[in-house]
């Protein structure tokens, strides 16, 4: 009789469980041109307009980091995104700090969240060093700015609602998942800062779209995926699948990246070869990876599902002052910005060819 009533209920969740699993959808052909149409010249404006501002000493409590954060906030600001900073202080080895996250969300009154991470400051070196961090981590921050830019018109539509009340609401184009949306948030360096933002997450309740004035969810559980980027930027990177909650998420950008070189979108390694080594390793998906300590570990460990991309081995400018715009491979860099931007339009399933 237990085993009876166990596949009963088996069965009952199965479907919702599909659904959730089922509602990645790839981009139509027509789709995949939209999001695709950008030039080479395109692409290095992006290394100009925003790696460029970020690729400066930025270490927490600093004019360096103020700045950055400025800048950060005034292009969300452009796009009408909410905006959320999480400020607090905390004892570093050079005395109490004031850390800020800076998390920025479209369409912040949806229950569900795809959040896509990085984080914004910089190590510190004793002086007279100067360390940017252009891979630790300016380039995943630009590229996230990037793709709020190049996504943020197919984001939303109104509701197909009969109900007047209900015109301020927005939906994605997929209705099955019609409380779907995005957060970006740049994150102050260290666990600590992260583990802050999960804690105050996990005490913070979102208000249902249906019914406003009650309270659904917290931020914490209403992420379906956190994906942290991290280390990008130099030429030819390898990424392991560290999860397995998560591992289908992997194999998708590993189908993507194949899909944009099959039709010659991205560039290859190499000016006259498209058989180099793929950027996402395919073998590491049904292997025992030890994951990588992170940004991500304070989400891991509440139980968000954690899609970590990160570069390993790390780069060999990694941690050092050579760690600057001459590290970054122009190829790789439009590469990966292009792969994360089919890949979050795929996950919220947005398609231009649709609207």
């Amino acid at each position: 009789m237990i085993q009876i009533k166990t596949v009963f209920l088996a069965l009952l969740i199965l479907p919702y469980y599909c659904q959730w699993i089922l509602a990645y959808k790839s981009l139509t052909e027509e789709g995949l041109q939209v999001l695709t149409n950008i030039t080479e010249s395109e692409s290095l404006e992006t290394l100009d307009k925003y790696l460029k501002q970020i690729l400066i000493p930025r270490v927490s409590d600093t004019d360096g980091n103020r700045k950055v954060q400025e800048f950060i906030k005034s292009k969300f600001k452009e796009l009408g995104w909410t905006i959320e900073e999480d400020t607090f202080k905390d004892q570093t080895p050079y005395g109490e700090k004031t850390f800020n996250n800076i998390i920025v969300t479209k369409n912040a009154n949806l229950t569900n969240r795809f959040v896509m991470a990085a984080h914004f400051d910089s190590k510190y070196f004793d002086p007279p060093n100067n360390f940017v961090g252009a891979t630790d981590s300016a380039v995943p921050c630009a590229m996230l700015i990037d793709l709020a830019y190049r996504l943020d018109q197919y984001l939303t539509q109104p509701i197909r609602s009969t109900d007047p009340g209900r015109t301020n609401i927005y939906r994605t184009f997929n209705p099955m998942q019609p409380k779907l949306t995005l957060t970006l948030p740049f994150t102050s360096i260290d666990q600590h800062c992260s583990r802050h933002l999960a804690k105050k997450w996990e005490k913070t309740y979102l208000l249902t779209v249906d019914v406003p004035e009650i309270k659904s969810k917290t931020v914490l559980g209403s992420i379906e995926t956190l994906v942290l980027l991290d280390l990008l930027g130099v030429k030819q990177p390898s990424f392991a699948n560290y999860f397995k909650t998560t591992s289908w998420l992997f194999s998708k950008l590993a189908d993507i990246e194949n899909r944009l070189y099959e039709k010659r979108i991205i560039k290859p390694g190499s000016e006259d070869s498209f058989d180099d080594e793929p950027y996402f390793d395919t073998s590491t998906l049904h292997s025992s990876q030890a994951h990588i300590e992170d940004d991500h570990l304070p989400f891991l460990q509440r139980g968000v599902p954690v899609l970590h991309i990160i570069a390993y081995p790390f780069p060999a400018v990694w941690h050092t002052t050579l760690d600057n715009f001459d590290a970054i491979d122009p190829d790789t860099f439009f590469n990966l910005n292009t792969i994360f931007r089919i890949f979050a339009a795929e996950y919220l399933e947005i398609d231009p060819s649709l609207s």
